[in-house]
């Protein structure tokens, strides 16, 4: 999407199913929608003033120009009244814009969603899950920014997709998988416990087809897709309050601590970035993961309040 396609969508000249695309892609966009407002507006002025010369030279044509002004006017409402409703504060858990629902989770909150279809969707902490009310058209499309698990309910004439803010889409007929898109991690990672899904990156349309026991991992900074076999309760015990690692990144596991306890974590030995942890946490206190820390890593621990410092002996 770019300035064409929004100059286009203001001067009325999409056909029916890009339009619809072209206001989704606005919706996501709040930036893009202010400048939507700004050409609408500058559209309509334009308009207008032709209007003032036809009522000038042409009587007639009064009427035709004040319902044309109107269509108008109305497209602009519409759109503002979308940029409000895409300003409510996200603690607001469903908000509805017009035939679209959003879920939010906050830190350390977990929430299970059902939609129209029948498919069930957990939400992880500190989640965003938008999707139709119903869903209508040829596809199941839903938007994800954080980490969930999907029960997707069986419908071979209505694939499922979902859509990330990474440019990743995952498309399934009915299937149970887990999807991490947090937009501060370095990859974007896809799950499939059983079925089958499709996993695309839009931008160079890079695609995997994942069997079981697969996990696709899109490495950001790299534009690269990666496929591995995987323990698949490793990537979905979050689910029952647990967390398991295997040679994880240490800043995955300092990102999924904050998302999991309201904890303020800082890192004072920059070595400890390099360091892979491998442990499992069940259902833990988070003064009982940093002792295990302690225990099973190099990385020491300072607590004050609700802050927690890491660092390592010299």
């Amino acid at each position: 999407m770019n300035k064409k396609d929004i100059i286009a969508l203001v001067e009325d000249r999409l056909p029916a199913e890009k339009k619809q695309e072209v206001i989704k892609w606005l919706l996501k966009n709040p930036k893009q929608q202010q400048r939507y407002h700004i050409l609408k507006a500058k559209h309509v002025a334009k308009l207008l003033r032709k209007s003032g010369d036809d009522r000038t030279q042409k009587p007639r044509t009064i009427q035709t120009s004040w319902y044309k002004y109107a269509g108008y006017a109305a497209g602009i409402a519409f759109l503002f009244s979308l940029a409000y409703v895409l300003m409510i504060p996200k603690n607001s858990v469903e908000t509805p814009v017009y035939a679209t629902t959003e879920t939010v989770t906050s830190i350390g909150e977990y929430r299970t969603v059902e939609l129209s279809d029948g498919t069930k969707i957990t939400l992880n902490a500190n989640t965003t899950l938008s999707y139709p009310k119903t869903f209508s058209g040829e596809s199941r499309e839903v938007s994800l920014k954080g980490e969930a698990f999907f029960d997707v309910a069986h419908n071979p004439d209505k694939p499922f997709v979902v859509s990330t803010d990474n440019g990743m889409k995952i498309q399934v007929l009915g299937t149970v998988f887990n999807v991490r898109s947090y937009p501060e991690d370095l990859n974007m990672e896809t799950t499939l416990v059983s079925g089958k899904v499709k996993v695309v990156e839009e931008k160079d349309q890079k695609t995997v087809v994942l069997n079981p026991s697969q996990r696709a991992t899109y490495v950001k900074n790299e534009d690269k897709l990666i496929v591995d076999n995987v323990q698949t309760e490793n990537f979905t015990a979050w689910r029952q309050g647990k967390l398991i690692y295997d040679e994880t990144p240490i800043r995955q596991v300092i990102g999924d601590l904050k998302r999991k306890y309201r904890i303020a974590i800082s890192v004072e030995s920059p070595k400890i970035m390099d360091y892979k942890y491998t442990g499992e946490f069940d259902n833990l206190s988070i003064e009982q993961i940093m002792d295990l820390f302690e225990v099973s890593s190099p990385i020491l621990y300072k607590m004050k309040d609700n802050q927690i410092t890491l660092y390592m002996e010299n």
